[in-house]
């Protein structure tokens, strides 16, 4: 689903105003029309319904006066609560507050109410994306308010307080239950930390046309299960496991062999043809017991009983005829990763997932990327981001577009920043993950994230959006294990018995 940023909402509206002539009170009718028939949705035949609007400075408040006006015309007990008087509003929105006033809506001005238990549903209209200020004073407090004694909360176009496309609030916002927004959804709604704050978010056609969106620098793009619809197709009726990816897994130390388990059996449950595990040749037995259908690469130790740099010409061997490469995932801090992958980042052409301690190679030699003749996707949680950018884990959650934005364009590689609404990024274009759950914080969901990331990048020509692809399959696979098992329950092995469901069911292949 395409996103818009604030600044292609705010052009869309004017050109739709002042280029296709289409009025700001017209479009303010529609956007009220939205909110109220979703408070009739929920009052159905309800006898005394009551509402509370509370209405901004702005054209936020302009919709809230708009939304009062229909609730009072379809029998609904309204009352509206504003910061200040309707003789300072101007344009589309003194209109409508004009109006309200003049059939008789209840209206109470510049007082904050002793309680709002009474209503049944609390409507925010107080600021939009236009906010660039902190809240204080009297607004401050209807925003506390309904936080902390609003039955259900209904937010209009964004709950008051979010700024930047991040949703990061100015101190506190809204935490409504729905959000009602309008044209199309807004990139604030579905990342983190915006979408804790939007409830469940309803996109309302309010007759802003396609055209009136022109395209920024940045694309938004939220993954949802259209997206990865049109990135799986049905397998070719005539085709071999060579058709479907052949991945190395360059993972795993003694006491860490279950990451390469982990990442060998999420590989093949995603679709992989041939999968491949670059193991001490002393070993080879230990970990052919992994994962049936995996193949054991033996490789030279010197007799350390791990992958090392020993074994880099055997390891080089191995990875040019592969379609994707895993490394990282349970590799000891003593295998002289960096030199391998070092190596890799060589072989034009071939993606390479880096996650753990690859990611811990990078954090203290990140200029290795720069001549980088590969394709590259980095796969950092906040801890293991902070460590590569220097940026604390708080300044990257309220930042978690930018951080990401800013380190792929630096170093020319696709990041994809694991975390609630998981980012991935090719530095022009931001996918959004729509899964996912608490549950999957547990010891092994990286490992088989990186599984899936490399079997999508075999059948997805665009890295960046086979990345995208499979963080929404290793969220949904994890909600689904949540649903089996609970959040706190869950281990890694059951969101890999969840991909198939997922794949079949959601994929539909």
């Amino acid at each position: 689903m395409k996103l818009v940023s604030i600044l292609e909402m705010q052009k869309a509206d004017k050109y739709t105003i002042e280029q296709l002539g289409i009025p700001g009170e017209k479009l303010m009718h529609r956007a009220a029309l939205a909110v109220v028939n979703e408070v009739m949705s929920i009052a159905g035949s309800k006898f005394m319904f009551t509402v509370a609007v509370f209405c901004g400075p702005g054209n936020n408040g302009g919709d809230g006066w708009a939304t009062a006006i229909m609730l009072r015309e379809n029998g609904i007990e309204t009352t509206v609560f504003t910061g200040c008087s309707p003789d300072e509003l101007r344009g589309d929105a003194a209109f409508y507050a004009n109006k309200a006033i003049e059939n008789g809506i209840t209206v109470i001005e510049a007082t904050v109410p002793a309680n709002i238990f009474e209503f049944d549903i609390v409507i925010d209209a107080l600021f939009g994306i236009g906010l660039h200020r902190k809240i204080e004073g009297l607004y401050k407090k209807f925003i506390l308010l309904m936080n902390n004694q609003a039955k259900y909360v209904i937010s209009v176009d964004i709950p008051s307080g979010l700024y930047s496309d991040e949703g990061i609030p100015y101190d506190f916002a809204v935490k409504a239950d729905k959000t009602v927004t309008f044209g199309k959804a807004k990139t604030l709604l579905i990342s983190q930390p915006g979408c804790t704050y939007a409830g469940k978010v309803i996109v309302n056609d309010i007759g802003i046309p396609d055209e009136a969106y022109k395209k920024e620098k940045l694309e938004y793009i939220a993954v949802d299960s259209t997206f990865i619809r049109e990135k799986i197709k049905p397998r070719e009726k005539i085709s071999s496991k060579g058709n479907y990816g052949r991945v190395l897994l360059i993972t795993g130390s003694p006491g860490m062999t279950g990451a390469t388990g982990l990442c060998a059996e999420s590989c093949l449950r995603s679709g992989s043809g041939l999968v491949y595990c670059a193991v001490p040749k002393n070993k080879i037995f230990e970990y052919d017991s992994l994962v049936r259908e995996a193949i054991s690469v033996p490789v030279e130790d010197g007799g350390k009983h791990y992958i090392s740099s020993e074994g880099i010409k055997d390891i080089m061997k191995a990875a040019r005829t592969k379609t994707a490469v895993v490394i990282g995932p349970g590799l000891s801090p003593e295998s002289d990763s960096h030199v391998i992958f070092y190596e890799l980042t060589k072989i034009a052409g071939i993606p390479v997932i880096a996650d753990a301690q690859t990611l811990n190679d990078i954090s203290n030699n990140a200029k290795q990327l720069e001549n980088a003749k590969s394709k590259i996707i980095v796969t950092p949680h906040p801890g293991e981001m902070s460590r590569m950018t220097g940026k604390t884990i708080n300044s990257i959650q309220e930042s978690r577009i930018t951080t990401a934005v800013e380190f792929a364009r630096e170093h020319s590689v696709i990041v994809l920043l694991k975390g609630h609404r998981t980012i991935v990024t090719n530095g022009s274009i931001v996918y959004i993950n729509t899964t996912g759950n608490p549950g999957m914080a547990t010891a092994g969901s990286g490992d088989v994230l990186c599984g899936v990331i490399a079997s999508c990048t075999a059948i997805i020509d665009d890295i960046a959006e086979a990345a995208a692809t499979a963080a929404y399959i290793h969220g949904a696979a994890g909600d689904r294990a949540s649903i089996k098992y609970g959040e706190y329950s869950m281990k890694a092995g059951d969101i890999i018995n969840e991909i198939p469901w997922v794949i079949k069911n959601i994929a539909g292949v």
